[in-house]
């Protein structure tokens, strides 16, 4: 399956050269123009540029470093079928597609469908040259995006006078876009020139990633792990199949979003107080190239650990209708934190066994203890409990029920 190729920085540049842009008449570059690393750019005007010309400076070395990445990401992309060298008069679904001759045509209308899936992609890689005619054209049909579409040229690109390409070319040496050639995307060479004449070059919508960090459900404790989750979105569409890291915790983690775009992990917090968390894409999925879109900072609020066993306040009443069994009886509550069913807990009262209790999925055991004369004297009871191997125990108040019945 093709995925988004990703450019980086080279995505606001409709046209992007190694050693010279040159134009002649009145062609339209919306978005950015740039050479480098060592170039000129000649004929703005009477060309026109909306967005920045960048000559020779960090912005264009950088956009032909990622464009670099780029290349490298289509050329390696597993090719989904060997297609003739002609693309006109043909319809083609999502998928990386190259031809027997290493170098493709289009002298008439090629259409890609999306098959409805606005996220489709499509790659053309050619080992040489994509060279278009003047009836060349490509449509795009059910939800197929001009930003979606790659071309992957080996050596240089020509298109012919009139023709109109949709998509980015990302070519190894050189561009020419003859006499009134439209591009809907971007015009983008490593190793030569790119030249212009009385062209439209329109760099498509850029792709919007959102990363969202979910409320944390239920109480934040140290040392104890906290589930946590993040929805990465592209223009609004789930983004499965990223990689997302979870910061904030003692150590980061990973996790992969599923098809609802949901990443979800588990931090632990090693000190009490103030904290956040933030997830950072750390690997594109599929549909947009979201790598290193951070999440905004959600606060939480650790609480101290209260240690692993604790015990409620109790009371003792009456036994009614009495006395059988107990004169008195009082209903004990130890929990274990974090929760563990099936461990039994004995309960004391002035330091004799008074009944045991097994832990429920919420790590709570419940006695309801018979207690004689003698124990309703005493002002606290006593939890009992083993955990892994180690005897944990807490102690609590035992008063009198008010009102006592």
């Amino acid at each position: 399956m093709a995925t988004l190729v990703p450019l980086g920085t080279a995505a606001t540049f409709g046209v992007l050269a190694n050693t010279a842009v040159t134009n002649t008449g009145p062609t339209v570059v919306t978005g950015d123009l740039g050479v480098s690393p060592a170039g000129a750019v000649t004929g703005f005007p009477p060309g026109t540029v909306t967005g920045t010309i960048h000559l020779n400076d960090a912005a264009a070395a950088q956009a032909q470093a990622d464009l670099l990445t780029g290349y490298a990401n289509a050329l390696v992309q597993p090719v989904t079928a060997t297609v003739p060298t002609e693309l006109g008069g043909t319809t083609l679904t999502p998928g990386v597609y190259n031809s027997a001759s290493g170098t493709f045509g289009l002298n008439g209308t090629l259409i890609l469908d999306a098959q409805g899936n606005p996220n489709a992609v499509f790659i053309f890689k050619t080992a040489t040259t994509l060279i278009t005619g003047a009836a060349g054209n490509v449509s795009l049909i059910n939800q197929a995006k001009s930003a979606n579409v790659f071309w992957q040229v080996g050596s240089s690109a020509t298109l012919g006078a009139g023709s109109t390409l949709r998509g980015s070319i990302l070519a190894f040496t050189s561009i020419t876009a003859t006499t009134g050639a439209i591009v809907d995307g971007r015009l983008l060479a490593l190793g030569a020139a790119v030249t212009l004449d009385s062209n439209a070059v329109t760099v498509p919508p850029l792709s919007t990633c959102s990363v969202v960090v979910q409320p944390v459900a239920g109480p934040v404790v140290v040392g104890q792990p906290t589930p946590v989750s993040a929805v990465v979105t592209c223009n609004g569409l789930p983004v499965s199949g990223a990689s997302v890291t979870f910061n904030g915790g003692a150590v980061p983690v990973t996790a992969t979003t599923n098809a609802a775009g949901i990443a979800t992990g588990s931090l632990t917090f090693n000190t009490a107080g103030a904290a956040t968390v933030t997830a950072t894409v750390t690997a594109a999925g599929t549909g947009c190239a979201c790598t290193g879109v951070v999440s905004a900072a959600l606060p939480i609020t650790v609480t101290p650990q209260t240690g692993p066993l604790s015990a409620s306040p109790a009371c003792w009443r009456v036994n009614l209708p009495f006395p059988i069994p107990s004169l008195f009886v009082a209903t004990l509550t130890a929990t274990l934190t974090p929760a563990q069913a099936g461990v039994t807990v004995t309960f004391y009262v002035s330091g004799l066994p008074v009944g045991t209790a097994v832990t429920n999925a919420a790590g709570v055991a419940t006695l309801n203890a018979g207690l004689s004369i003698l124990q309703i004297s005493a002002s606290t009871y006593t939890a009992v409990a083993t955990v892994g191997g180690v005897t944990v125990q807490a102690t609590n108040t035992l008063r009198p029920c008010f009102p006592p019945a």
